[in-house]
């Protein structure tokens, strides 16, 4: 009986103990920070989807022509020098409408945009001989583009080029005046011509959200040869002539825009 008593007693002594030590463990574990969640994995960017926008920028270029002279029977070039050239400068703002596809860090897309603007350009040449003056204001209403992009993303920064289709109006108005005797107009008309060329340019994009991008683009464009023909001119002595000032219409933009990508 002795014995049983003591075999007892020890079982009593080791649950004890056992139960000591849990309670410590528990104390020791409440004492301890609570680790905080894991964060939510972070969504990677992605250029891919449709997207609209507008902008906004500068633009400056040159119409490079020579002035020719038809008497009626044919137009030719008689002064010198023929050779002439008018620099125009102004505004623009427009939208765009596109699309870019992403393949790793490289984005592709498609993107059409037009613009209006008041890009125009004025000059004025006495020919020799004729002892004519010749005010020339050159002027491109509106242009448009349908070019490719492709470029490389790093997270939300996107670097492209771009190289596409380019098409505008432009308007021309002529005035001539005599010299000898002075200040005599002579002829007065104006020419609207539609041109299709090319235009080529890079940019920089920035998607500050999900939905939100900014960019920075420059753009160079050749509309090709204006023929700036002004029917209907009347001179002193000549019942009917065609005037004209052929020339290639190059200029550049720079512009700022915002899309909305959904």
């Amino acid at each position: 009986m002795r014995a049983l008593f003591a075999a007892f007693g020890l079982s009593v002594l080791a649950i004890s103990a056992l139960a000591t030590s849990a309670l410590a463990t528990s104390a020791v574990a409440a004492d301890l920070p609570l680790k905080a969640p894991a964060p939510p994995p972070v969504q990677a960017v992605s250029w891919t989807g449709f997207y609209v926008g507008g902008h906004a920028g500068y633009a400056w270029g040159r119409s490079d022509g020579d002035l020719t002279f038809d008497p009626g029977t044919g137009p030719i070039v008689v002064f010198d020098p023929s050779h002439r050239k008018i620099d125009a400068e102004g505004w623009l703002a427009g939208g765009q409408i596109g699309f870019n596809y992403q393949i790793n860090s490289l984005v592709f897309g498609l993107e059409a945009d037009a613009s209006w603007t008041n890009l125009k350009g004025r000059g004025s040449f006495n020919t020799i001989p004729g002892d004519v003056n010749w005010t020339i204001e050159h002027r491109l209403d509106w242009f448009g583009t349908v070019h490719g992009r492709a470029g490389v993303a790093v997270n939300n920064f996107l670097l492209y080029g771009t190289a596409g289709v380019a098409f505008g109006q432009t308007k021309a108005n002529n005035v001539v005046t005599n010299i000898n005797p002075c200040c005599l107009v002579t002829a007065v008309a104006s020419a609207n011509e539609n041109h299709i060329g090319w235009a080529a340019g890079a940019g920089a994009e920035w998607m500050y959200s999900r939905n939100w991008s900014l960019k920075a683009e420059y753009l160079y464009a050749d509309l090709g040869s204006a023929g700036n023909r002004f029917i209907g001119t009347t001179f002193i002595g000549t019942p009917h002539t065609t005037d004209s000032f052929p020339a290639d219409l190059t200029f550049h933009t720079v512009r700022l825009g915002v899309n909305y990508r959904f």
